[in-house]
């Protein structure tokens, strides 16, 4: 699937909206996470060196898509982690449970092309409409 067709992005005076398309719940989860590294860096420099397995919980859709994001921005900025693959084993309103594949930023082959500093809480949003599944979400830059 074309990046155009997993997300599109909109920015606003300094943080940066994402829309994200997927045709089931699990898609959607995979494409958010591929956009926020996408947005980052070149995931064509990222290779899969480490498997991570990852289980994130959330109050609703809305919370569990934010919170998913956190998760995986935190992986980045707290381990060092980038990650271009995402595979979702299980995905209920306020669970979700996946692996997700990488390997740890290298400066001399990965460039931080955006630099991420958080996703905007509140500001996360999760629907179906006909057969495809829609969220957004606000990062701050």
């Amino acid at each position: 699937m074309a990046n155009d067709q997993r997300y599109r992005t909109f920015n606003r005076s300094s943080d940066l909206a994402v829309k994200i398309f997927g045709k089931t719940q699990a898609e959607l989860f995979a494409n958010s996470a591929f956009a926020l590294f996408d947005i980052m860096t070149d995931v064509k420099t990222i290779d899969l060196h480490d498997h991570l397995p990852l289980e994130v919980e959330g109050a609703d859709r809305d919370d569990l898509m934010v919170n998913w994001m956190r998760e995986l921005l935190y992986l980045y900025q707290g381990s060092g982690y980038l990650l271009k693959e995402f595979q979702v084993h299980e995905v209920k309103d306020n669970y979700i449970r996946g692996e997700v594949r990488g390997e740890k930023f290298d400066p001399d082959r990965h460039e931080i092309q955006r630099e991420i500093r958080a996703v905007v809480p509140h500001h996360g949003r999760m629907e179906k409409t006909g057969d495809r599944w829609t969220a957004q979400v606000v990062l701050e830059l």
